[in-house]
C-alpha cells in the first residue's frame, strides 16, 4: 500500500507543480524558492523522526515506517483492499482538482503550489522506494505480513499482522 500511497503523492505533486510552473499559468517573483520546499520538507520529516522516534536521520526508509511497524499487532485485520484503493484514488483526485482549480481560477498562490507539488513528489518517492523497501525487509526478516488495519485521515497508518503469502498492507 505504501507504493500506491506514494504513487498518489507523486501524481498530486506533479499536477500541482505543473499547473503552478512559473510562467505557465501564473507568474511570481523568485520561482527558484519553490525548489527549497523539497529539502525543507525532507529535513523536517527526518528531524522529526530522529527526535520523536529515535530514527537515524540518514535512514529515510525508517522515517515513515518505524512507528507503524513497532505498533503492528497480531489479530488486527487488514482493511479491504478495494475500498482502500478507491479512497486513495478519490482523495488524490479531489486534491488535484481543488489545487489546480485554485491556481487556474485565482491566478495566485503559484509559488506555494509549485513548492508544495515538488515536496509532494519527494514525499511520494520516499514512500515508494525506501519506506516500501524497509517494510519488505522487515517482512522478510520476521516472517510477518503487515496489513493496513486503520488509515487515519492524517498521519501514518496503523498496521496489523496476518499470516499468508500476499500482503495488501504494502
Amino acid at each position: 500500500m505504501l507504493r500506491l500511497e506514494g504513487l498518489c503523492s507523486v501524481a498530486l505533486g506533479l499536477a500541482l507543480a505543473i499547473v503552478a510552473f512559473p510562467g505557465l499559468l501564473v507568474d511570481y517573483p523568485a520561482p527558484w524558492v519553490g525548489l527549497l520546499f523539497v529539502p525543507a520538507v525532507l529535513i523536517l520529516l527526518g528531524g522529526y523522526a530522529a527526535l520523536r522516534h529515535d530514527v537515524p536521520f540518514l535512514r529515510p526508509g525508517e522515517w515513515l515506517t518505524t512507528r507503524p511497524l513497532a505498533g503492528a499487532r497480531d489479530g488486527r485485520s487488514g482493511l479491504a483492499r478495494r475500498p482502500l484503493v478507491r479512497r486513495l484514488g478519490i482523495e488524490t483526485a479531489v486534491w488535484i482538482v481543488a489545487g489546480c482549480a485554485w491556481v487556474i481560477l485565482t491566478g495566485s498562490s503559484g509559488l506555494l503550489f509549485f513548492g508544495t507539488g515538488l515536496a509532494s513528489v519527494a514525499y511520494g518517492l520516499l514512500q515508494m522506494v525506501p519506506s516500501a523497501r524497509r517494510v519488505t525487509a522487515e517482512e522478510g526478516s520476521t516472517g510477518a505480513i503487515f496489513v493496513v488495519a486503520r488509515r487515519p485521515g492524517f498521519g501514518t497508518p496503523e498496521l496489523g499482522i496476518r499470516s499468508g503469502r500476499s500482503s495488501p498492507g504494502r
